[in-house]
Protein backbone atom coordinates (compact mmCIF):
# COMPACT_ATOMS: atom_id res chain seq x y z
CA UNK A 1 0.00 0.00 0.00
CA UNK A 2 2.84 2.37 0.89
CA UNK A 3 4.61 2.31 -2.54
CA UNK A 4 1.32 2.56 -4.30
CA UNK A 5 0.81 5.66 -2.01
CA UNK A 6 4.03 7.26 -3.67
CA UNK A 7 2.92 6.71 -6.87
CA UNK A 8 -0.37 8.03 -6.28
CA UNK A 9 1.41 11.32 -4.10
CA UNK A 10 3.92 11.68 -7.69
CA UNK A 11 0.76 11.72 -9.84
CA UNK A 12 0.80 9.09 -11.90
CA UNK A 13 -2.34 7.08 -10.98
CA UNK A 14 -6.28 8.07 -9.45
CA UNK A 15 -7.38 5.47 -6.99
CA UNK A 16 -10.34 5.14 -5.40
CA UNK A 17 2.56 -0.09 29.02
CA UNK A 18 1.16 -1.64 26.50
CA UNK A 19 -2.24 -1.47 27.27
CA UNK A 20 -4.26 -5.03 28.17
CA UNK A 21 -7.65 -5.54 27.67
CA UNK A 22 -10.08 -8.52 29.30
CA UNK A 23 -13.46 -9.50 29.26
CA UNK A 24 -15.53 -11.38 31.41
CA UNK A 25 -19.01 -12.80 32.73
CA UNK A 26 -20.56 -9.33 34.52
CA UNK A 27 -22.31 -11.29 37.02
CA UNK A 28 -21.91 -9.07 39.89
CA UNK A 29 -24.56 -6.03 40.86
CA UNK A 30 -23.44 -2.84 39.70
CA UNK A 31 -22.79 -0.30 42.60
CA UNK A 32 -21.33 2.75 42.39
CA UNK A 33 -19.07 3.08 45.46
CA UNK A 34 -15.27 3.49 44.29
CA UNK A 35 -14.21 -0.41 44.41
CA UNK A 36 -14.87 -2.49 40.94
CA UNK A 37 -15.63 -5.70 41.23
CA UNK A 38 -13.68 -8.52 39.10
CA UNK A 39 -17.23 -9.37 38.09
CA UNK A 40 -18.93 -6.28 38.37
CA UNK A 41 -18.08 -5.29 34.37
CA UNK A 42 -18.03 -7.07 31.17
CA UNK A 43 -14.88 -5.46 29.84
CA UNK A 44 -12.13 -3.46 30.73
CA UNK A 45 -8.39 -1.83 29.08
CA UNK A 46 -5.64 -0.32 31.40
CA UNK A 47 -4.63 2.61 29.23
CA UNK A 48 -1.36 4.10 29.64
CA UNK A 49 0.11 7.69 29.38
CA UNK A 50 3.68 7.60 29.57
CA UNK A 51 6.38 10.16 30.86
CA UNK A 52 6.83 12.90 28.40
CA UNK A 53 7.60 16.45 28.18
CA UNK A 54 4.89 18.33 30.11
CA UNK A 55 3.14 15.13 31.56
CA UNK A 56 4.38 12.87 34.72
CA UNK A 57 2.68 9.54 33.33
CA UNK A 58 0.21 7.56 34.37
CA UNK A 59 -2.31 4.47 33.85
CA UNK A 60 -6.04 4.48 33.59
CA UNK A 61 -8.27 1.62 33.80
CA UNK A 62 -11.39 1.92 32.22
CA UNK A 63 -13.82 -0.72 32.63
CA UNK A 64 -17.34 -1.08 31.00
CA UNK A 65 -20.99 -2.81 30.44
CA UNK A 66 -24.02 -2.23 28.73
CA UNK A 67 -27.70 -3.17 27.96
CA UNK A 68 -30.00 -1.79 25.85
CA UNK A 69 -30.66 1.01 27.62
CA UNK A 70 -28.08 2.31 30.08
CA UNK A 71 -24.09 2.31 29.89
CA UNK A 72 -22.17 1.79 33.39
CA UNK A 73 -18.16 2.45 33.83
CA UNK A 74 -15.49 2.65 36.05
CA UNK A 75 -12.25 5.19 35.62
CA UNK A 76 -9.44 3.82 37.55
CA UNK A 77 -6.78 5.97 37.52
CA UNK A 78 -3.06 6.19 39.42
CA UNK A 79 -3.75 10.00 40.09
CA UNK A 80 -5.15 11.71 43.25
CA UNK A 81 -6.35 14.68 41.17
CA UNK A 82 -8.89 14.69 38.03
CA UNK A 83 -9.61 12.14 35.67
CA UNK A 84 -11.64 12.87 32.58
CA UNK A 85 -13.05 11.16 29.07
CA UNK A 86 -14.41 12.20 26.48
CA UNK A 87 -16.17 10.32 23.66
CA UNK A 88 -16.55 11.01 20.19
CA UNK A 89 -14.49 14.51 19.04
CA UNK A 90 -14.52 15.66 16.03
CA UNK A 91 -11.39 17.17 15.88
CA UNK A 92 -8.74 17.28 18.89
CA UNK A 93 -11.23 17.63 21.86
CA UNK A 94 -13.99 19.76 19.92
CA UNK A 95 -17.58 18.47 20.44
CA UNK A 96 -16.10 15.99 22.75
CA UNK A 97 -18.70 14.62 25.36
CA UNK A 98 -16.85 15.05 28.09
CA UNK A 99 -17.00 13.20 31.81
CA UNK A 100 -14.60 14.85 34.57
CA UNK A 101 -14.21 13.59 37.74
CA UNK A 102 -12.28 13.71 40.71
CA UNK A 103 -12.77 12.35 44.80
CA UNK A 104 -12.65 14.99 46.86
CA UNK A 105 -13.28 14.99 50.76
CA UNK A 106 -13.64 10.90 50.41
CA UNK A 107 -16.83 11.82 47.77
CA UNK A 108 -16.91 11.89 43.79
CA UNK A 109 -17.55 15.25 42.41
CA UNK A 110 -18.85 14.32 38.85
CA UNK A 111 -19.40 16.48 35.71
CA UNK A 112 -21.47 16.10 32.57
CA UNK A 113 -19.69 18.70 29.90
CA UNK A 114 -19.03 19.48 26.00
CA UNK A 115 -16.40 21.27 24.54
CA UNK A 116 -17.14 23.44 22.69
CA UNK A 117 -13.41 23.95 20.74
CA UNK A 118 -10.38 22.12 19.33
CA UNK A 119 -8.69 23.07 23.58
CA UNK A 120 -11.65 23.67 25.29
CA UNK A 121 -13.40 25.28 27.15
CA UNK A 122 -15.45 22.14 27.87
CA UNK A 123 -18.36 23.67 29.90
CA UNK A 124 -21.45 21.92 31.91
CA UNK A 125 -24.15 20.81 29.48
CA UNK A 126 -26.46 22.72 31.88
CA UNK A 127 -24.38 25.91 31.34
CA UNK A 128 -25.52 25.39 27.50
CA UNK A 129 -29.03 24.71 28.25
CA UNK A 130 -28.48 20.96 28.24
CA UNK A 131 -28.68 18.91 30.99
CA UNK A 132 -26.96 16.62 33.79
CA UNK A 133 -27.73 13.38 32.58
CA UNK A 134 -25.06 11.21 35.08
CA UNK A 135 -27.76 9.10 36.79
CA UNK A 136 -25.77 7.40 39.54
CA UNK A 137 -22.17 7.89 40.39
CA UNK A 138 -19.28 7.52 43.68
CA UNK A 139 -15.75 7.37 44.19
CA UNK A 140 -12.62 6.30 46.52
CA UNK A 141 -9.36 7.54 46.59
CA UNK A 142 -6.79 5.68 48.61
CA UNK A 143 -2.83 5.82 48.43
CA UNK A 144 -2.69 7.97 44.99
CA UNK A 145 -5.29 5.97 43.37
CA UNK A 146 -8.77 7.07 42.15
CA UNK A 147 -12.03 5.46 41.27
CA UNK A 148 -14.62 6.79 40.43
CA UNK A 149 -18.04 5.17 38.94
CA UNK A 150 -21.83 6.54 36.86
CA UNK A 151 -24.18 5.63 34.73
CA UNK A 152 -25.55 7.56 32.09
CA UNK A 153 -28.33 6.33 29.52
CA UNK A 154 -27.32 5.39 26.08
CA UNK A 155 -29.38 7.79 24.40
CA UNK A 156 -29.94 10.85 26.81
CA UNK A 157 -31.75 12.98 24.60
CA UNK A 158 -29.45 15.91 25.52
CA UNK A 159 -27.90 17.56 22.29
CA UNK A 160 -24.61 17.66 24.18
CA UNK A 161 -24.38 14.43 24.75
CA UNK A 162 -23.24 11.60 22.15
CA UNK A 163 -25.76 8.46 21.48
CA UNK A 164 -24.69 5.01 21.61
CA UNK A 165 -26.26 1.51 20.92
CA UNK A 166 -25.14 -1.95 21.70
CA UNK A 167 -22.36 -3.04 19.50
CA UNK A 168 -20.60 0.74 18.71
CA UNK A 169 -17.97 1.19 18.38
CA UNK A 170 -16.80 4.28 20.64
CA UNK A 171 -13.28 6.58 19.64
CA UNK A 172 -12.36 8.04 23.50
CA UNK A 173 -10.36 10.67 24.02
CA UNK A 174 -8.73 10.39 28.05
CA UNK A 175 -6.68 12.46 30.47
CA UNK A 176 -5.55 12.82 34.36
CA UNK A 177 -4.09 15.67 36.26
CA UNK A 178 -1.88 16.15 39.48
CA UNK A 179 -4.97 18.62 40.87
CA UNK A 180 -8.37 18.14 41.67
CA UNK A 181 -9.17 21.47 40.95
CA UNK A 182 -10.73 21.27 36.90
CA UNK A 183 -9.17 24.50 35.91
CA UNK A 184 -5.78 22.75 35.69
CA UNK A 185 -4.97 21.08 32.54
CA UNK A 186 -4.17 17.35 32.06
CA UNK A 187 -0.75 17.27 33.30
CA UNK A 188 -0.45 13.37 34.12
CA UNK A 189 -1.26 11.49 31.24
CA UNK A 190 -3.38 11.76 28.01
CA UNK A 191 -4.51 9.16 25.31
CA UNK A 192 -7.11 8.16 22.88
CA UNK A 193 -9.26 4.57 22.73
CA UNK A 194 -11.94 3.24 21.22
CA UNK A 195 -14.27 1.54 23.27
CA UNK A 196 -16.65 -1.07 21.99
CA UNK A 197 -19.92 -1.50 23.87
CA UNK A 198 -21.60 -5.36 24.28
CA UNK A 199 -23.43 -6.43 21.67
CA UNK A 200 -24.71 -9.72 22.84
CA UNK A 201 -23.49 -13.24 23.05
CA UNK A 202 -21.04 -12.56 19.56
CA UNK A 203 -18.42 -10.33 22.33
CA UNK A 204 -15.60 -12.76 22.26
CA UNK A 205 -12.64 -12.45 24.88
CA UNK A 206 -9.52 -11.51 23.18
CA UNK A 207 -5.74 -13.43 24.03
CA UNK A 208 -2.50 -12.25 24.85
CA UNK A 209 0.30 -14.53 23.77
CA UNK A 210 3.32 -15.33 22.35
CA UNK A 211 3.64 -13.05 19.03
CA UNK A 212 3.99 -13.98 15.92
CA UNK A 213 6.26 -13.29 12.54
CA UNK A 214 3.44 -10.97 11.03
CA UNK A 215 2.80 -9.30 14.54
CA UNK A 216 6.44 -8.45 15.45
CA UNK A 217 6.62 -7.05 12.19
CA UNK A 218 3.45 -5.26 11.76
CA UNK A 219 4.64 -3.07 15.20
CA UNK A 220 7.86 -1.96 14.19
CA UNK A 221 5.95 -1.00 10.94
CA UNK A 222 2.96 0.95 12.71
CA UNK A 223 5.68 2.85 14.95
CA UNK A 224 7.66 3.70 12.09
CA UNK A 225 4.62 4.67 10.18
CA UNK A 226 3.26 7.13 13.08
CA UNK A 227 6.84 8.43 13.35
CA UNK A 228 6.59 9.19 9.17
CA UNK A 229 3.53 11.67 10.25
CA UNK A 230 5.67 12.92 13.07
CA UNK A 231 9.05 13.93 10.95
CA UNK A 232 7.09 15.30 7.83
CA UNK A 233 4.31 17.06 10.58
CA UNK A 234 7.41 19.13 11.92
CA UNK A 235 9.08 19.47 8.57
CA UNK A 236 6.03 21.08 7.13
CA UNK A 237 5.53 23.45 10.13
CA UNK A 238 8.42 24.55 10.28
CA UNK A 239 8.29 25.60 6.44
CA UNK A 240 4.10 26.79 6.42
CA UNK A 241 4.10 27.54 9.96
CA UNK A 242 0.51 26.15 9.91
CA UNK A 243 -0.53 25.15 13.42
CA UNK A 244 -2.54 22.08 12.24
CA UNK A 245 0.76 20.50 11.64
CA UNK A 246 2.32 21.32 14.99
CA UNK A 247 -0.56 19.82 16.52
CA UNK A 248 -0.87 16.87 14.50
CA UNK A 249 3.38 16.35 15.20
CA UNK A 250 2.67 16.38 18.94
CA UNK A 251 -0.14 14.17 18.33
CA UNK A 252 1.82 11.63 15.85
CA UNK A 253 4.85 11.65 18.65
CA UNK A 254 2.06 10.41 21.39
CA UNK A 255 1.06 7.74 19.40
CA UNK A 256 4.76 6.70 18.46
CA UNK A 257 5.12 6.70 22.75
CA UNK A 258 1.68 4.51 22.85
CA UNK A 259 3.54 2.03 19.62
CA UNK A 260 6.52 1.81 21.89
CA UNK A 261 5.42 0.27 24.76
CA UNK A 262 4.39 -2.90 22.71
CA UNK A 263 8.13 -2.54 21.33
CA UNK A 264 9.36 -2.41 24.99
CA UNK A 265 6.71 -5.23 25.84
CA UNK A 266 7.65 -7.63 23.76
CA UNK A 267 11.34 -6.61 23.56
CA UNK A 268 11.39 -5.72 19.69
CA UNK A 269 14.51 -3.66 18.37
CA UNK A 270 14.41 -0.20 16.81
CA UNK A 271 17.37 0.27 13.96
CA UNK A 272 16.31 4.06 12.79
CA UNK A 273 15.18 6.63 15.63
CA UNK A 274 16.70 9.76 13.76
CA UNK A 275 14.38 12.02 12.36
CA UNK A 276 13.55 12.02 8.54
CA UNK A 277 15.30 8.08 8.74
CA UNK A 278 13.60 4.89 8.53
CA UNK A 279 15.12 1.31 8.24
CA UNK A 280 11.55 0.11 6.04
CA UNK A 281 12.94 2.12 2.80
CA UNK A 282 9.27 1.90 1.64
CA UNK A 283 8.42 4.37 4.43
CA UNK A 284 11.80 6.33 3.55
CA UNK A 285 10.57 6.74 0.45
CA UNK A 286 6.75 7.95 1.19
CA UNK A 287 8.61 10.27 3.66
CA UNK A 288 10.54 11.90 1.10
CA UNK A 289 7.67 12.18 -1.31
CA UNK A 290 5.68 13.12 1.26
CA UNK A 291 7.78 16.42 2.29
CA UNK A 292 8.70 17.08 -1.53
CA UNK A 293 5.10 17.71 -2.32
CA UNK A 294 4.00 19.17 0.61
CA UNK A 295 6.82 21.89 0.58
CA UNK A 296 5.34 23.26 -2.59
CA UNK A 297 2.55 25.13 -1.24
CA UNK A 298 0.31 25.39 2.19
CA UNK A 299 -2.42 23.58 0.30
CA UNK A 300 -0.16 20.69 -1.04
CA UNK A 301 0.84 20.07 2.17
CA UNK A 302 -2.73 19.85 3.18
CA UNK A 303 -3.67 17.54 0.68
CA UNK A 304 -0.33 15.13 2.05
CA UNK A 305 -1.59 14.87 4.73
CA UNK A 306 -4.91 13.97 4.49
CA UNK A 307 -3.66 11.68 1.86
CA UNK A 308 -1.57 10.30 4.42
CA UNK A 309 -3.98 9.75 7.14
CA UNK A 310 -5.89 7.65 4.62
CA UNK A 311 -3.16 5.45 4.44
CA UNK A 312 -2.39 4.96 7.85
CA UNK A 313 -6.25 4.32 9.02
CA UNK A 314 -6.02 1.45 6.35
CA UNK A 315 -2.83 -0.27 7.36
CA UNK A 316 -4.22 0.07 11.06
CA UNK A 317 -7.30 -1.60 10.12
CA UNK A 318 -5.33 -4.26 7.96
CA UNK A 319 -3.17 -4.91 11.22
CA UNK A 320 -6.22 -5.04 13.76
CA UNK A 321 -7.44 -7.97 11.12
CA UNK A 322 -4.07 -9.47 11.92
CA UNK A 323 -3.91 -10.30 15.84
CA UNK A 324 -6.43 -11.37 18.51
CA UNK A 325 -4.19 -9.82 21.26
CA UNK A 326 -5.74 -7.74 23.67
CA UNK A 327 -2.31 -5.44 24.03
CA UNK A 328 -2.22 -4.83 20.60
CA UNK A 329 -5.52 -4.32 19.79
CA UNK A 330 -6.25 -1.71 22.13
CA UNK A 331 -3.20 0.05 21.01
CA UNK A 332 -4.13 0.17 17.45
CA UNK A 333 -7.84 1.05 17.95
CA UNK A 334 -6.43 4.13 19.83
CA UNK A 335 -4.06 4.72 16.83
CA UNK A 336 -6.96 4.65 14.69
CA UNK A 337 -8.95 6.72 16.29
CA UNK A 338 -6.31 9.34 16.35
CA UNK A 339 -6.13 9.03 12.39
CA UNK A 340 -9.82 9.69 11.86
CA UNK A 341 -9.52 12.85 13.52
CA UNK A 342 -6.35 14.04 12.26
CA UNK A 343 -8.25 12.76 8.70
CA UNK A 344 -11.36 15.33 9.80
CA UNK A 345 -9.02 17.98 10.89
CA UNK A 346 -7.05 18.28 7.24
CA UNK A 347 -10.22 18.10 5.52
CA UNK A 348 -11.34 20.84 7.46
CA UNK A 349 -8.79 22.86 7.00
CA UNK A 350 -8.56 22.35 3.47
CA UNK A 351 -12.37 23.64 3.05
CA UNK A 352 -11.66 26.63 5.24
CA UNK A 353 -9.44 27.30 2.14
CA UNK A 354 -11.76 27.02 -0.45
CA UNK A 355 -10.40 23.12 -1.86
CA UNK A 356 -12.74 19.94 -1.55
CA UNK A 357 -10.95 17.32 -0.63
CA UNK A 358 -11.87 13.85 -2.76
CA UNK A 359 -10.36 10.62 -0.86
CA UNK A 360 -7.39 9.40 -2.63
CA UNK A 361 -6.92 5.65 -0.99
CA UNK A 362 -10.11 4.83 0.81
CA UNK A 363 -14.03 4.65 -0.66
CA UNK A 364 -15.87 7.45 -0.51
CA UNK A 365 -18.46 5.48 1.83
CA UNK A 366 -15.99 4.86 4.39
CA UNK A 367 -14.47 9.02 3.84
CA UNK A 368 -17.69 9.73 4.14
CA UNK A 369 -18.29 8.07 7.60
CA UNK A 370 -15.05 9.34 9.03
CA UNK A 371 -15.75 12.76 7.92
CA UNK A 372 -19.37 12.97 9.27
CA UNK A 373 -18.61 11.10 12.68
Amino acid sequence: MSLGMIVLLSGCIQPESAPQIKETQASEQWQPNGIVGPNEYAKSMVLHGPKTQGYSGGDLEVSWKNDEQYLYMALNGSTNGWISIGFEPSEWMKDADIILAAVENGKAVILDEYSTGNYGPHLNDTDLGGTNDILAFGGKEEDDVSVVEFKRKLNTSDKFDKTFMPGQEISMIWAMANSKDNQVKHNAAKGEAILGLQAGSADKPLSNATLSTEESEGILYIFEEEKVARDVYNSLYGANQLTIFNDTARSEQSHMDSAKTLIDKYGLKLTETEPGKFSNQSLQKLHDQLLQNGLKSPTEALVSGATYEELSIIDLQRELGMTAKADITTVYQGLLAGSRKHLRSFVKELEARGTVYQPKLLSQEHFNQIISA
